[in-house]
């Protein structure tokens, strides 16, 4: 999708000055899929009720696995994030993705300015919005105002400041402030993207979810177009990754994220599927095995974090702990295709 870019501010000097917020609190978004956790943030102040099983469950983004030869980091945001626009925006608020790729002959500033105007003009409208990069890192941030030529934000590094507090406390912009990002500052490879909520909206729950169940089976049995070349995705990926670690293929940070994020991730396809087997009584057994099989993935998910801890990037010297790894990754693959199929007899019952 084009960046739709401001025609009336190209060309003109910005002179950006004052500040503004959303005025309400912003619950900061801890979960390790940053675009998971920001959107969730998002809904929450606009009084939609859902939680992270609902946005990556209905998004598709529960039902991504996506790794490159490396185990770059990149994996679980290396596809066209479009994709997750339609399921998101069922839950309730109209959503728009907006993206804005790098090239030669593109003014990034120019880019960067106008994202930046397109920012200003939703929280002077009350809204917050999520903006890729807006943080410390290459992760998705709510951004709840602006200061000058800075967006204020609440990202991950919100919930990591003070270890002791509740994560499910609402922040004012007063409350435990993360660092104004300045608008070309943003830590955002690639490309510059951003998520835009607007009007409350009715959808048909029942369909919406039977569309949540085709993207799942789409993107674990690898059927959906949204991946970039260069990566391995769905069930599949899992065997690759196992390749990958028994050659000893693989950046040990990269290793570790992917599996912290792709644990996550599976853990919120199983409960999905354990939320959608109580509504859909048809479908019920189909639905259920398939959140039995993310399940199992998601142990010897929870299992991998220990050999590889994020903090540390694990001990990948060791051929016992990467032919430990490879066997576990050889059976989340068995896991995902099994429940890929369990998900694709479901939808002949919805």
């Amino acid at each position: 999708m084009a960046w739709l870019a401001l025609t009336d501010a190209i060309g003109m000097e910005r002179n950006w000055c004052g500040e503004n917020c959303v005025a309400s609190k912003v619950i900061p978004p801890w979960s390790r899929v940053s675009y998971v956790g920001a959107v969730t943030s998002v809904f929450r102040t606009r009084d939609v009720k859902c939680d992270f099983v609902d946005v990556a469950g209905m998004s598709g983004y529960a039902f991504v696995v996506n790794l490159d030869e490396q185990l770059s980091p990149g994996g679980p945001t290396g596809f066209h994030w479009t994709m997750l626009q339609d399921g998101t925006e069922a839950i309730g608020l109209e959503t728009e993705i907006v993206l804005a790729e790098y090239h030669r002959e593109t003014d990034d500033e120019v880019l960067a300015a106008d994202l930046f105007e397109r920012v200003r003009q939703e929280i002077d409208e009350g809204r917050c919005c999520v903006v890729w990069g807006a943080t410390s890192a290459p992760e998705f941030a709510v951004v709840y105002g602006y200061r000058n030529d800075c967006y204020l934000v609440r990202s991950l590094r919100s919930v990591q400041c003070v270890a002791d507090r509740d994560l499910a406390q609402a922040l004012g912009p007063d409350e435990w402030p993360e660092d104004p990002v300045q608008y070309n500052a943003l830590q955002a490879p690639r490309h510059l993207g951003a998520v835009f909520f607007g009007t409350a909206i009715e959808t048909d729950r029942s369909s919406a979810e039977r569309e949540a169940v085709v993207r799942a089976v789409q993107l674990v049995l690898d059927r959906h177009p949204c991946f970039e070349p260069g990566f391995r995705h769905g069930a599949r990926a899992f065997e690759a990754w196992a390749e990958a670690l028994r050659a000893g293929w693989m950046e040990p940070q990269g290793n570790a994220y992917n599996i912290a994020c792709f644990c996550e991730l599976q853990m919120f396809a199983a409960s999905f599927c354990r939320r959608l087997a109580e509504t859909h009584v048809r479908a019920a057994e189909q639905l259920g095995q398939a959140a039995r099989e993310f399940a199992r993935s998601y142990l010897n998910l929870e299992h991998l974090k220990k050999l590889f801890p994020l903090s540390v990037g694990g001990n990948p010297d060791k051929e016992a702990i990467r032919a430990e790894a490879a066997t576990l990754l050889h059976e989340c693959c068995m896991h995902n295709e099994q429940a890929g199929a369990a998900l694709e007899r479901a939808l002949a019952l919805f």
